[in-house]
């Protein structure tokens, strides 16, 4: 089907002409396509608009009108059915002629009507002149309520105007009754309104009456007149008016979903007067269509399907076509994401034109789909659905009390027809389906899962309680069975389909003697049978509960309850499509698996995308999440959804702009097979995040199994293998998968090649397949297939748009294969597999392999370093470093390895000279390229055993000279010429002596605690518990002026000691500021070249930041020659270093203005406070805007403008790795304390910043000491976590994020001055260390560059022993 005529969710159906012949037809010829019933239209017929250039004449085409949604499409010729009709179809086409010629002359060819269908006209005829009588009625009472209130009312206006005015849509008018100004005009129009009523069917007729969806809460019609229309009218009713109101009670309300039920009696009118005040103030029109659950999924499909960025090529032949990632003719069931675009409400779009787009037919049901989207799932029953989602919201009144003593449903017909009005429109969508078999009932209903909670876990069921499943046991008649009874000893053994399985009913039996295949017993109707009862209860309990009480139904009032349901579903699917085939009640419910993977799909490359390449891994929660299996979709975090709850902000949507030219610099994937290996890619990471999950899942369970005297807890931690990877067969297919998504596919012998180089390395991992586990083998197996593919890949045509969009890794089908060979390395080394990840890093980083080491590194290792550039945008800085680094060690050990056995004589000395002769062949390609940080060349350096400045001699490093990082910190070159061993540049260091607390049980890993310093009494900082770590004992010392030992040599020696204030952050301050000062004014100055830097709204960070610099070897024989990668600080330089330089030379007091107005401008750019309070990072910046200004003036511009120099440089990197404590205190200038006590030089943090100094804070911080005991976080981190390079960040704390409910007053600027006293502010970086714990290489860089314009030291714990 084209996919300019898909059909539009929400459209009204329209009459198809007396000259439409009815057919059944195909929507496309994907996998999941099944015939529908539609129109056959003329080309006279078809409007102008749906109209479709003809193509080059390949295909035959024809229009048809869709019976279920009424839109009209171009389909081929051949999907129309040309087998005989069955009798069902029969009788529907019957059917639809007899609708289409009701109004038109009688034909000879027309077919005759069944004696159920004469009935059905009969009774349409019967409703018609019903609906007429009771209409006239109405118009009646309209005029005699219009001529009591003409001489009071004031308001004569209160009519269709007033009503659009309070947010109702101009297609809902027609069912709400309103004051007619002329009743004679309005007689007449509604005339003419009632005889085009008389054409429309009965399903039309229901859903305007029963089932209208009104926005925020709905309209209670009073004597044909809405109250919200006059909230007067109340006052001016006579008795008579008002027994004619009791006779329309029973009138059906609409209910939202995610509101209460709003029933008449229960709101008074000047109440909802009131409500629509305030909502028409605020600019609020709350409807299902703007619930954030359904916004935040339609935004998502609207720019994956519309965004010239995620469309591509096709190609076909020797041609190519523009297409989309996701359409019919793809196989890809678009069902779900079609109707969500239809429901997307743009946000440049006036607000006219999204009241006129609304349809009011879909929404509902597709809000309960969202919420069924991010339910844990797959299956849910009806109860759970109602009390969630639809039961009215219970009241203590009079008329209530009445209500619940005379047990009436009435609040609760309403709410149930909505629900099943909801799943019945949804089933004929195709979006929802119940069970399929006897065999998938009882497997679901008997499903248990087991938990991890507790100490031996416990069993919980899929949808059915322990006490549902043994009544359904007892219904099948296996509840005093002994089989049974020995079954149920089992943990998670399926009881019920065990059951069915050994039971047979007398027919079966018979069956069976004839040889046939012995049928299951029958579980469905049982299973109904006891949700059902369970919504009755739920019914009876809340129609008879009292606030505070829980009431007990009785079997009559369930019984009665049960009876009011079954009504209720008869009459909401009398008139639906579905009725033929599904007259039973269904309980319980899932979305069908086509279109909810393909909506899965599109959310997952949307989530992919927003991450950046900062988000390579899964971490449970973001994007990287299997599409072919169930897996814990719930569990993913939507930022679209997060933001519109207000709990996520992100100031960089303006960035994003919608891109409507498709070229090829605004495609993402060039070619659609890119995308399809991209999505292979996400499958495996998906399968390798899981297993390293539940590797890391089992060791900790084998750990707390070996402490504890429970050891009932499974060891073993199942993760599905997609594509069966562990088998032969499997890993073929995966090849020949991944061969054929290749713009050009290889030959057969190429696949056999490759898979032989595979089951070769297979054959080696199985030498040692005895003691890995299952998760182990899974892991090392996708390694091996990954590395052998990439590969493959290199010697192929790959796509080389990461040269020129480096940025783009994270989509890349190479990165992704790249990153999960780089994660299996751990797991080698652990296995003594040296060789084999040798060869492994030696693939991600130069595209070479190591076959073995028998005699020594091989001499071609120095021939590969150059062998394939395109592996240097495949992996950042960082993690090439590490990569660097971990080759070595691999090296070296399989060096030793293969000299020990080539040496019968053991006293002869290892030769390690081929390791120090690579690794200084290393250091010169990389220092020159810059394609590894400097803090990984000061690690190969350190093997070389010579002071750094020697070794670096003659070699040139960008980030070195940029950063202006010391090599060392001697005062003559006497010195390092005495030197024999390696040496560098070290920071001043305070040594202290602290002894830990001693510990019972001594577990390793554990962090040391210490005994703090008592405070004294007049001390306003937070009271120190008995025992401290080792950060909090240094900010102990510090405040105390116990440290540091000497005064910091850029102040002079008069300046005193001690009083500092602290945070235990790392660096938290500093990326504040980052992101506060520089981003921003970045981000405006050099305006955003490439449309593919912002592929979401919801970014933290442009996507280039997480590309640091680095340059390429260019392909020049003659003489080496390098080209820059186009990163962050490369693409932006000038810009950069022009800030940079006029921040360098604020003064203190300009610094705290540049905060204050950068945070002041923020938070100006918002129209009101309701957008404020979205805004999660204003909120922490305008909570401590003071101090973030004094920690500026204190740092000063020159420390800051390095600092970010060296961000900007490689966020990715430098990022982390910044000092423990950030201290910082405030005295007055020396000149206004000449004389004055030490005392008396300070101020007071609390006086003069407040915030988080003030005493209220301190004593809240008190209070809150033990459940904060971390201060970092990862918001501070813009596009990435704080382990984003770890690999196994699975058990890092995450805090649920709190939205706030206070906006906090916007403070005055910081002055430096307090009491008429100039005011300065001194900062200090402090790196602690413990006893056994030395810098890391990145630490030392940063006390490096920090150093240099600002103070800088490394606090140094010993014990009393280590002093002596």
């Amino acid at each position: 089907m084209d996919s300019a005529s898909e059909p539009k969710f929400g459209q009204k159906k329209r009459k198809a002409s007396s000259s439409a012949t009815f057919v059944w037809a195909r929507d496309g010829n994907h996998e999941s396509a099944t015939e529908h019933a539609a129109y056959l239209l003329q080309m006279s017929d078809v409007p102008p608009a749906k109209l479709i250039p003809e193509d080059d004449g390949t295909y035959e085409y024809v229009y048809v009108r869709w019976c279920s949604t009424g839109t009209i499409s171009r389909i081929r010729k051949k999907y129309i059915s040309s087998e005989a009709l069955s009798p069902r179809r029969c009788r529907r086409a019957a059917a639809a002629a007899t609708t289409t010629t009701q109004k038109a002359p009688k034909s000879n060819g027309r077919l005759s009507l069944t004696k159920k269908q004469r009935q059905h006209w009969r009774d349409q005829q019967q409703k018609d002149r019903r609906n007429e009588e009771e209409r006239g009625e109405t118009i009646c009472q309209d005029n005699q309520v219009q001529k009591r209130q003409k001489s009071g009312n004031e308001n004569e206006s209160n009519s269709v105007e007033h009503v659009c005015s309070i947010g109702i849509r101009s297609s809902q008018i027609g069912s709400i009754s309103v004051l007619p100004c002329n009743p004679l005009e309005e007689r007449r129009k509604y005339t003419l309104k009632q005889n085009q009523d008389k054409e429309k069917d009965e399903v039309t007729l229901r859903s305007r009456y029963s089932t209208s969806t009104l926005p925020y809460s709905p309209l209670i019609q009073k004597s044909g007149v809405s109250l919200e229309t006059d909230p007067h009218l109340e006052q001016q009713t006579d008795n008579k008016q008002k027994d004619d109101t009791a006779m329309q009670s029973t009138t059906t309300i609409s209910v939202l979903p995610c509101n209460k039920v709003v029933q008449e009696k229960d709101v008074s009118i000047e109440t909802k007067h009131r409500v629509e005040q305030q909502n028409a103030k605020a600019g609020h029109s709350y409807t299902y269509r703007s619930s954030a659950y359904v916004q935040h999924l339609a935004e998502a499909c609207n720019i994956i399907m519309t965004d010239a960025r995620w469309c591509t090529l096709k190609q076909a032949g020797n041609s190519s076509r523009e297409v989309s990632l996701f359409s019919w003719e793809e196989g890809d069931d678009l069902s779900a994401v079609k109707a969500f675009m239809s429901l997307y409400e743009d946000k440049t779009k006036d607000e006219a034109v999204k009241q006129n787009n609304i349809e009011d037919d879909i929404e509902r049901s597709m809000n309960l789909y969202s919420r069924i989207y991010h339910r844990k799932g797959p299956w849910l029953d009806l109860a759970d659905l109602y009390i969630r989602y639809y039961a009215p919201k219970v009241s203590n009144n009079t008329e209530m009390e009445t209500e619940r003593s005379k047990l009436s449903f009435s609040n609760h017909q309403a709410a149930l027809q909505s629900l099943f009005v909801d799943v019945v429109r949804l089933q004929s969508m195709g979006l929802v389906r119940s069970f399929d078999s006897e065999y998938e009932c009882g497997t679901v209903a008997g499903q248990v899962t087991m938990s991890q909670s507790g100490g031996g876990g416990m069993k919980r069921g899929v949808i059915l309680s322990a006490e549902e499943r043994r009544e359904v046991l007892r219904m099948l008649g296996g509840g005093k069975s002994p089989k049974s009874a020995a079954v149920t000893q089992s943990d998670c053994t399926n009881e019920v389909l065990a059951q069915m399985q050994s039971q047979k009913t007398l027919i079966s039996a018979f069956a069976a003697t004839k040889k046939k295949k012995a049928s299951l017993l029958p579980v469905r109707k049982h299973v109904d049978k006891v949700l059902l009862r369970k919504l009755a209860n739920k019914v009876v309990s809340l129609t008879k509960s009292k606030e505070g009480q829980v009431y007990t139904p009785k079997k009559a009032e369930v019984d009665m309850a049960l009876k009011m349901i079954e009504s209720e579903w008869r009459d909401a699917t009398r008139d639906s499509p579905m009725h033929q085939h599904q007259s039973t009640l269904v309980s319980t419910i899932r979305l069908r698996e086509a279109p909810l993977q393909t909506l899965r799909r599109v959310m997952r490359l949307f989530l992919c995308a927003g991450g950046g390449p900062g988000s390579m891994r899964g971490d449970g929660t973001n994007g990287w999440r299997s599409c072919l299996s169930e897996g814990d979709w719930h569990k993913v975090e939507y930022p679209g959804l997060n933001s519109r709850f207000g709990l996520e902000a992100y100031p960089l949507q303006k960035y994003f702009v919608a891109t409507p030219e498709q070229t090829s610099f605004t495609r993402v994937f060039q070619t659609l097979n890119e995308f399809r290996l991209f999505e292979i890619g996400a499958e495996l990471r998906s399968s390798i995040d899981q297993a390293i999950d539940a590797y890391e899942t089992e060791k900790m369970i084998s750990r707390r199994n070996q402490k504890s005297t429970d050891k009932d807890q499974p060891h073993v931690v199942s993760v599905v293998d997609v594509f069966h990877l562990l088998t032969k067969d499997g890993r073929c297919k995966f090849v020949r998968k991944v061969l054929t998504c290749l713009d050009d596919p290889n030959n057969e012998l190429e696949l056999l090649a490759l898979r032989d180089k595979i089951e070769d390395d297979i054959q080696q991992l199985n030498t040692i397949t005895d003691s890995l586990t299952e998760n182990e083998s899974l892991i090392l197996v996708t390694s091996i297939v990954c590395r052998w593919v990439l590969r493959f890949r290199l010697g192929s045509s790959f796509s080389l748009s990461l040269r020129s969009r480096p940025w783009l890794r994270h989509l890349s089908f190479d990165a992704v294969l790249t990153y999960i060979t780089w994660d299996a390395v751990p797991f080698l080394e652990k296995r003594d597999m040296y060789v084999m990840a040798s060869s492994s890093l030696m693939m991600i980083l130069f595209g070479a392999e190591v076959q073995s080491l028998c005699s020594g590194i091989p001499a071609f290792l120095s021939s590969q370093l150059r062998s394939c550039q395109y592996m240097q945008y495949l992996l950042p800085r960082r993690n090439r470093g590490k990569a660097i680094e971990r080759l070595l060690i691999d090296l070296t050990h399989a060096h030793r390895k293969a000299q020990k056995k080539e040496q019968s004589n053991k006293t002869t000395p290892l030769d390690l000279s081929p390791i120090q002769g690579f690794c200084r062949l290393l250091l010169g390609s990389t220092s020159a390229s810059c394609s590894i940080p400097f803090s990984s060349i000061r690690n190969l350096a350190r093997r070389l055993k010579a002071p750094l400045i020697k070794t670096m001699d003659g070699i040139s490093n960008d980030e070195m000279k940029l950063l202006k990082i010391r090599l060392d910190n001697a005062s003559s070159s006497d010195e390092i010429e005495s030197c024999s061993g390696y040496r560098d540049w070290s920071p001043e260091t305070d040594v202290a002596v602290a002894n830990a607390i001693s510990n019972d049980r001594d577990e390793l890993g554990k962090r040391c605690a210490f005994v703090g310093w008592e405070s004294n009494d007049n001390d306003s900082r937070p009271e120190t518990t008995r025992s401290l770590n080792v950060e909090e004992l240094a900010l102990e010392m510090y405040h105390s002026a116990r440290l540091p030992n000497t005064n910091d040599k850029n102040s002079s020696s008069n300046v005193p000691k001690g009083n500092w204030e602290g945070w235990h952050n790392e660096g938290g301050h500093a990326r504040k500021l980052f992101r506060i000062i520089f981003l921003q004014t970045i981000l405006e100055f050099a305006s955003v070249d490439d449309p593919t830097i912002f592929l979401s709204p919801y970014q933290h960070s442009p996507h280039d930041l997480h590309v640091g610099f680095q340059k390429v070897e260019s392909d020049n024989h003659d003489r080496i020659t390098f080209s820059l990668i186009h990163g962050f600080y490369e693409r932006r330089r000038d810009g950069v270093e022009t800030f940079l330089s006029k921040l360098s030379h604020q003064t203190d007091q300009s610094m705290c203005d540049l905060v204050y107005d950068s945070v002041k401008a923020r938070w100006d750019s918002h129209a009101n406070d309701e957008s404020r309070m979205k805004d999660v990072n204003l909120l922490g910046d305008v909570a401590e805007l003071r101090t973030l200004s004094m920690i500026a003036a204190g740092l000063g511009g020159r420390a800051l403008s390095s600092m970010f120099r060296a961000l900007a440089f490689d966020y990715r990197h430098y990022s982390g790795g910044l000092p423990d404590l950030l201290l910082a205190r405030a005295r007055y200038h020396q000149t206004c304390t000449s004389g004055d006590n030490e005392d008396t030089q300070f101020v007071d943090l609390g006086e003069w910043i407040g915030e988080a100094f003030c005493k209220d804070y301190v004593e809240e911080e008190n209070l809150n000491r033990s459940i904060r005991m971390l201060a970092d976080k990862d918001d501070d981190f813009l596009g990435c976590s704080k382990n984003v390079d770890s690999g196994q960040n699975k058990f890092s704390s995450k805090k649920k994020r709190q939205k706030i409910s206070v906006l906090p007053t916007f403070p005055s600027k910081l002055h430096l001055v307090h009491h008429e006293k100039q005011v300065v502010v001194d900062c200090m970086f402090i790196e602690v260390k413990s006893a056994n714990d030395r810098l890391d290489a990145r630490q030392e860089d940063w006390l490096n560059i920090i150093d240099m314009c600002a103070g800088a030291r490394v606090c140094k714990f010993g014990s009393k022993k280590q002093s002596k």
